[in-house]
């Protein structure tokens, strides 16, 4: 599953039409090569868990896994497929022991700190390039990194050709915030980017 996956599309809970959009996005492109990330940052379960819930309604149909960030108990809850984990969130080996079911990813924000990840089944890394909120980019040279797991780069990745330059970097696979939530045909731009990626 995790070896199809060509971008994880991280959810915004700002977003006022969240599920119709990941509903476009799972029909859009072909069954597996979208991961959604429910992530609702300094939001509590009881947000999260309804929230988890509903988009597994609409993207599992369609072949999209979807994770929890951060919240074992709730991807546990909800059903999900995997969880991922921060940085300074529960280590690899807690969360295995504890939800041996799931698929693990991690994040982490410098080549020094991928060493830590053996037992994650994707690993994060960035950001490859400046955003609003991480304006200090590690660039693409950190994607040259060697991992024991899916390499995946986030951070300002806002175009199908900056996808193609991050797996020329040695990325597996891209995340994404801004490309889905602030799209008018948000199937369409996440296409283009798993297009971008598959074919690189």
């Amino acid at each position: 599953m995790i070896g199809r996956v060509a971008v994880v599309v991280i959810t915004d809970p700002s977003c006022a039409d969240l599920i119709e959009r990941v509903s476009a996005i799972a029909r859009a492109v072909p069954r597996g090569s979208v991961l959604v990330q429910v992530r609702a940052k300094d939001r509590d379960g009881g947000f999260v868990y309804p929230l988890a819930r509903a988009v597994i309604a609409v993207a599992r149909g369609h072949g999209a896994p979807v994770w929890v960030n951060d919240r074992v108990d709730v991807a546990l809850a909800a059903g999900a497929d995997g969880v991922h984990l921060p940085e300074r969130g529960l280590s690899i080996e807690d969360a295995r022991a504890l939800a041996p079911g799931l698929a693990i990813g991690c994040s982490r924000h410098s080549i020094e700190a991928v060493r830590d990840v053996r037992g994650a089944d994707l690993v994060m890394l960035g950001p490859i390039w400046d955003t609003p909120s991480k304006p200090h980019a590690i660039g693409t040279s950190a994607l040259a990194v060697r991992v024991d797991a899916r390499l995946c780069a986030i951070g300002g990745i806002d175009s199908p050709e900056r996808a193609r330059e991050a797996v020329r970097a040695g990325a597996d696979a891209i995340a994404v915030m801004r490309a889905a939530w602030r799209s008018r045909d948000p199937g369409a731009a996440i296409s283009a980017l798993v297009d971008a990626v598959s074919c690189s």
